[in-house]
């Protein structure tokens, strides 16, 4: 089993032949036309992305880790017409593409070509390696397989001078879960947290001392978060989590999930 985060991109390479992303959020651009924002839809951009990374790696299978749509619970027309036409394109580029159902992904089933093998929000696994979205628990056979890769918490990590200048940046997590936990027999060597594909997702600074992890498999009891190791997207090490915490003096409204 290997996992191999794509140097400058938030896509990660799972054997060599698998390649997984998560958090496209397609259809975010409306919300921001609504705020006065207008931006072109980053559908085609990501596909271009997924296609290109798929070529120069050789890889075979894709998965998307959940959050392909954005708005909840409704899916307007042009995010309905951006998701099919993303997939339909991608279906000619590789051998299987699985989908994780996200929190934001209601009706999507109804939308993917069906070529595509939608799972439901408890995860599923492909060889040694487990996938969910992470916003629910996932099965007892996930969690029982060598690692788990998984989306949802859009991870970044923040930087703050003396000045006061803030800076964020997209990162990977790789989180090293406890050796038991009440709820599951067997647990994964660690959690790879993957960053949101969608560069208008933003990013939740995960070293700020505030911050609000989401999901059930942030229990303490169950991953040993400040033993995380934080990468940059260019493959950085910048340490552990425990001892990069700081004030970002961020509040929950600045950046979206």
């Amino acid at each position: 089993m290997i996992l191999r985060p794509i140097p400058d991109h938030a896509a990660l390479l799972v054997d060599g032949t698998i390649l997984a992303v998560a958090d496209l959020h397609i259809g975010l651009e409306e919300q921001l036309a609504e705020a006065g924002v207008h931006i072109p839809s980053q559908a085609d951009k990501m596909s271009k992305e997924i296609e290109a990374l798929a070529a120069e790696h050789g890889a075979k299978t894709l998965v998307v880790l959940g959050d392909v749509k954005h708005f909840v619970p409704k899916m307007a027309s042009r995010e309905r017409r951006d998701v099919y036409l993303l997939f339909a394109r991608l279906q000619e580029k590789f051998d299987a593409i699985y989908v994780a159902q996200g929190n934001h992904d209601g009706m999507l089933r109804h939308v993917l070509p069906r070529s595509v093998k939608f799972r439901g929000p408890r995860g599923f696994v492909i060889g040694d390696v487990g996938f969910c979205h992470g916003h629910a628990w996932p099965y007892r056979k996930v969690m029982a397989s060598k690692a788990l890769v998984m989306g949802h918490n859009h991870p970044a990590v923040a930087f703050r001078d003396p000045m006061g200048t803030r800076a964020i940046q997209p990162c990977w997590m790789r989180i090293p879960f406890r050796r038991r936990h009440n709820r599951y027999a067997k647990l994964p060597k660690e959690a790879v947290v993957v960053p949101a594909l969608n560069e208008l997702c933003g990013g939740v600074p995960v070293n700020d001392l505030r911050v609000n992890f989401l999901g059930p498999l942030f229990d303490p009891a169950l991953l040993k978060t400040d033993d995380a190791d934080i990468h940059l997207l260019d493959g950085t090490h910048l340490g552990k989590l425990r001892d990069l915490r700081l004030d970002a003096s961020f509040r929950s409204e600045d950046y979206r999930q």
